[in-house]
């Protein structure tokens, strides 16, 4: 039987061409699948944040042998994405913003990969509307982190001349992903397009109405487990229209949740009680 093992990676390294170190990457990728899940469902926020970093950079020592596999490439995009947000953004958004266009670009080689486009952030609207329009739901993972990584530097950038251009391209970049799977990684599209609209204001292009709109979808979508909606809606929207009352009710809610009430994003709800610990603290200085 071990023999017939060997004997069937061999005839596969032979045939595909490929080396042995990126067969190795291949092999290996089951087990950081298991990192990856073990690190989602981690209740210690702080053994996370120390963990993260060794994990992405093993992630890019596997991508330099294997330099246009898009599972690589996705997860390094999702993992830089949350990275920043859980952990860097409150304290260094100027740091949080290069991690965030580093995610973005681990992103678009991903898409590159999928579908042959490559660095469709650097098209024009009218090409890059066109293009995202032809992709499909197998598109979604990558579409969906581009979207995240992008959005996140975007908001955090907002003095930039080269976000207002962005702008444009996000909002369809994450209206595409909403219509090919609204509910994908716990309704992400419509927290998405929530503080999406709802961290801007009017004169920038926010809209308090969508912005309500996707929060509610979310939630009920996510039937209020995924904590990290609660969050946005209360530091987005309800800041924008300075409703104390929606700010204090989503951020007490969060605080008062069970700690398990989704084991496997525990980590991320854990983040999302640290963060409306934070908010609530300063609710003086918002309202």
């Amino acid at each position: 039987m071990i023999r017939a093992f060997f004997f069937i990676m061999f005839v596969m390294t032979v045939t595909s061409g490929c080396s042995t170190d990126k067969m190795a990457v291949r092999l290996a990728l089951p087990l950081v699948e298991g990192q990856y899940t073990a690190l989602q469902e981690e209740v210690d926020p702080e053994l996370a944040k120390n963990a993260l970093p060794a994990n992405l950079k093993m992630m890019e020592g596997f991508l330099k042998e294997d330099e246009n596999n898009s599972d690589i490439l996705m997860r390094l995009s999702e993992g830089f994405c949350s990275y920043s947000f859980s952990f860097i953004e409150d304290t260094n958004p100027d740091r949080a913003a290069d991690l965030y266009l580093r995610g973005k670009n681990y992103a678009q080689r991903a898409l590159g990969v999928e579908t042959g486009i490559e660095n469709i952030g650097e098209l024009n609207l009218d090409q890059f509307n066109l293009k995202i329009e032809k992709m499909g739901k197998e598109n979604v993972p990558s579409l969906f982190w581009l979207g995240q990584c992008w959005g996140g530097w975007l908001m955090l950038s907002l003095d930039n001349p080269r976000a207002f251009v962005a702008i444009s391209k996000v909002e369809s970049l994450m209206k595409r992903v909403l219509e090919l799977d609204a509910a994908y990684h716990y309704a992400g599209p419509h927290l998405f397009l929530g503080a999406f609209y709802g961290g801007r204001s009017k004169m920038l292009g926010g809209d308090p109405e969508k912005s309500r709109f996707h929060f509610e979808k979310s939630l009920a979508l996510t039937a209020n487990r995924f904590l990290l909606s609660r969050v946005l809606y209360a530091k987005t929207y309800a800041v924008q229209v300075q409703d104390k009352k929606l700010f204090a009710e989503q951020l007490n809610a969060v605080i008062n949740s069970s700690g398990n009430i989704l084991p496997e994003q525990r980590l991320a709800n854990e983040v999302a009680k640290q963060k409306a610990k934070r908010l609530m603290e300063m609710a003086n200085e918002l309202f």
